[in-house]
């Protein structure tokens, strides 16, 4: 059975590596790898955006000019983004089987 896979690019990596791995941020590592296992046991974006879990991990679609971005919650500071390997808009998310990891963002929440 195919199941979605994700691809990191390497602005993902490099604030992974910032952002977490350099802070020692070992809840919101486990988190993230947590939200790749979601992704890879769903068998397309359809199943995920299905499973209760995208609640848990808040999994949503963003709005306006970034209507083509996915984020998921890393922390009370910490998004994840992602975008779905196929052309906008995402008419069939059934067919959807990839997902780029972007970035981990901490500037929309602020220092707060």
């Amino acid at each position: 059975m195919i199941k979605i896979k994700i691809i990191k690019t390497s602005a993902y990596n490099k604030d992974y590596d910032k952002k977490i791995i350099k802070k020692h941020l070992d809840k919101e590592r486990i988190t993230i790898e947590k939200v790749e296992r979601l992704i890879i046991e769903s068998i397309n974006m359809k199943e995920l955006l299905l499973n209760p879990l995208h609640y848990v991990y808040g999994i949503e679609k963003k709005k306006g000019n970034l209507k083509e971005v996915y984020t998921f919650k890393i922390n009370s500071k910490l998004r994840g983004y992602f975008i779905p390997d196929a052309e906008y808009p995402y008419n069939n998310l059934e067919k959807i089987i990839d997902v780029q990891f972007l970035k981990i963002d901490d500037k929309h929440y602020g220092d707060g």
